[in-house]
């Protein structure tokens, strides 16, 4: 669950947001809607942590994490959907990557054994089995 509790955020003296108090509670979807220009991915950054608000607190549920992609749709057309969306968990798709290297090396020692352990246990921590699902 993210809440915001007296969320504002000032530029200079233009002020965009003001003791924004909101719930996203799990299970339901949310859609964020305005004119060109009038803050919504700004609030986004403010959810992220990207931004800093200049008053109130963005809190997530322990446990739960915020996975973020940037909005320029071109810096992903050289990967497949599903590593997109991934993405959007760096540390995930790092933990993936280094294990995918090390597998793949035909000199696998000993040391490269206790360094996939290692990332086989984070990789389980952060639920990467149902990453896909």
């Amino acid at each position: 669950m993210i809440t915001t509790n007296n969320l504002s955020l000032q530029f200079g003296k233009r002020v965009l947001y003001k003791d924004v108090n909101l719930k996203f509670t799990p299970g339901n979807c949310y859609g964020i809607i305005g004119a060109n220009g009038a803050g919504k991915s700004t609030f986004l950054k403010l959810l992220s942590g990207e931004l800093e608000p200049t008053g109130g607190t963005v809190e997530v549920t322990p446990g739960e994490r915020l996975a973020v992609l940037k909005q320029d749709h071109y810096a992903y057309d050289q990967y497949q959907v599903l590593r997109t969306v991934m993405m959007g968990h760096p540390r995930l798709v790092e933990i993936m990557d280094e294990k995918d290297a090390l597998y793949a090396k035909p000199d696998f020692s000993e040391a490269d054994g206790m360094k996939a352990s290692e990332l086989e246990a984070e990789f389980a921590e952060l639920n990467g089995w149902d990453a896909e699902s």
